[in-house]
């Protein structure tokens, strides 16, 4: 991913959150989409990425395109996790537990995407924790029918 060139100006150049540790930070949010992580890999504090982040529309730009690389890369993991198929003696426990874990991982992507792609947040229209799930693993039993029927039809 390319990032704009930082500039050295009086704000940045001040804070120690020089050129190399902005490149730094970047790719790695662009990798995890953890702040606290990427600001702690470049050697700068979270608070200070924030600073420059309000005041530099620049960064803010570039920290919105690796916040969604890095939500892209996460979303495309989770769903291959959901979607691998279990093998062996696995427990209704297990299973319930693996299945719970993923819907709130795709239910958390999800309420963060808007914020990543400047939508404003989606409307609930149920408060009703176990019509949500269901409509959920409605959706997820559907993407897994329809990965079992591409795999089929390609041999």
């Amino acid at each position: 991913m390319a990032f704009a060139k930082p500039h050295a100006d009086a704000q940045s150049g001040a804070s120690g959150f020089d050129a190399r540790a902005r490149k730094l930070f970047l790719e790695h949010l662009a990798l995890t989409s953890n702040v606290a992580a990427s600001a702690r890999k470049a050697a700068v504090a979270s608070s200070r990425v924030y600073a420059l982040k309000r005041k530099n529309p620049d960064f803010a730009r570039d920290w919105q395109a690796a916040l969604s690389e890095g939500f892209a890369r996460l979303e495309a993991e989770l769903l291959a996790e959901a979607l691998r198929t279990i093998s062996g003696k696995v427990s209704d426990a297990t299973l319930k537990s693996r299945a719970q874990k993923h819907r709130l991982a795709l239910a958390l992507l999800a309420m963060h995407r808007t914020s990543v792609r400047g939508a404003p947040k989606p409307v609930i229209k149920s408060d009703n924790s176990a019509e949500i799930a269901a409509r959920v693993e409605a959706k997820l039993l559907d993407m897994r029918a329809r990965v079992k029927a591409a795999k089929a039809a390609n041999g």
